[in-house]
């Protein structure tokens, strides 16, 4: 009997635990998407800052994720005592890899994005291809011309590698990578029937700060190339059948093409949110509310050179005006109230309102 009352004492326990943490389960997950999101977007320092206010969480499985995964960022942006390890078979790319992430570790945990600069980056890059032969120029030539990574792509592209250099929200990166697969593909768009061909990259070396800085969570999930009509796909970050890639990559991306053709100097930011709002034409019941809770997580209205939380921003803020008649609304809750044929209804609006101003002005570069 005694064993009997222990072991209703236990089940009692657990089951009352278990539904403690069911009640914290989707605030707890909302929270710790929002830290991955704050981290993927470069405010590493700032969300520091919001691990120490929180502590923990109350829900125990996400609590376990959280504490794992912030023992491995403090592991490599604090106590640096992460072993770095080879991203690729060649000497040259795992060199210059480590001189990118050395320079994202230090950028990345810089409170103030002003403070941030590429300095010690480019003069690691010309000092290692000084020091080891790489290059035919001398040292003050390099120097002035080599933040415009033509030097560096044209080693790397010796060594047998592929590259794409990007500045994103402050941050000077590089994707490297060695294998990909053409695939043509016809996408329908408002305006047009566009066909295009998708390059499937299928191992980096080496995939930006973003997927650096949240150990893979957060990557770089595309991008358009305007004068051969190109998309170039992060094809580990899609299922092929899903609607994921269908509408959220290949409408998206083939919009940045079109748009950067008939519209050539509209910003980065209202690049991104025309494409985020043909991805909310397009979603059905499978996608919305995912789409929807990612676009209210990553919004930050602040920095309009920050494109991605900017255009997130913009956008959220337009549709709760025309659903809600109020400002930005960050309850999910009130989302998921909302029919998806609604925001459909919404956003197809919104790209209307859009493509009249531009219509009226190709040549000009803000709409939001």
């Amino acid at each position: 009997m005694k064993a009997l009352r222990i072991a209703l004492v236990v089940v009692v326990c657990l089951a009352a635990l278990g539904f403690y943490g069911m009640r914290h389960f989707a605030r707890d997950k909302h929270t710790l998407l929002e830290l991955k999101a704050m981290v993927g977007q470069g405010d590493l320092g700032q969300a520091f800052q919001r691990m120490d206010s929180i502590g923990g969480f109350q829900n125990p499985v996400i609590n376990l994720s959280y504490q794992r995964w912030k023992k491995k960022l403090v592991a490599r942006f604090i106590t640096h005592s992460e072993v770095l390890e080879n991203t690729s078979g060649n000497t040259v790319v795992n060199d210059v890899s480590n001189i990118y992430r050395a320079y994202w570790r230090s950028e990345l945990m810089k409170t103030d994005p002003a403070a941030r600069t590429d300095s010690t980056l480019y003069h690691a890059l010309a000092d290692y291809m000084l020091d080891n032969g790489l290059t035919a120029l001398t040292r003050d030539s390099l120097e002035r011309t080599i933040k415009n990574d033509v030097e560096l792509g044209r080693i790397l592209s010796e060594q047998g590698f592929k590259t794409r250099f990007m500045l994103r929200n402050g941050i000077q990166e590089v994707l490297i990578w060695n294998q990909e697969n053409r695939v043509p593909y016809t996408v329908a768009l408002p305006k047009d029937t566009v066909l295009t061909t998708v390059v499937f990259i299928t191992d980096y070396a080496l995939n930006g700060y973003d997927d650096y800085a949240t150990f893979g969570s957060a990557q770089v999930g595309g991008w358009a190339v305007q004068e051969s009509a190109t998309l170039y796909c992060n094809r580990d970050q899609y299922d092929l059948g899903s609607e994921e890639f269908e509408v959220s990559y290949l409408k998206h991306e083939t919009l940045h093409f079109t748009d950067l053709n008939a519209y050539p100097n509209l910003s980065a930011a209202d690049l991104e949110y025309r494409a985020k709002v043909i991805e909310l034409m397009y979603c059905t019941e499978a996608t919305m509310q995912d789409r929807i809770a990612q676009f209210v997580r990553e919004a930050d209205g602040s920095d309009r050179s920050h494109s991605h939380p900017y255009a997130n921003h913009a956008l959220m803020t337009a549709l709760s005006d025309m659903l809600f008649q109020r400002g930005f609304e960050q309850d999910l809750a009130v989302w998921s109230s909302i029919p998806v044929e609604a925001i459909n209804r919404a956003a197809a609006a919104l790209y209307a309102a859009s493509e009249a101003t531009l219509r009226q002005d190709p040549e000009r570069a803000e709409v939001i």
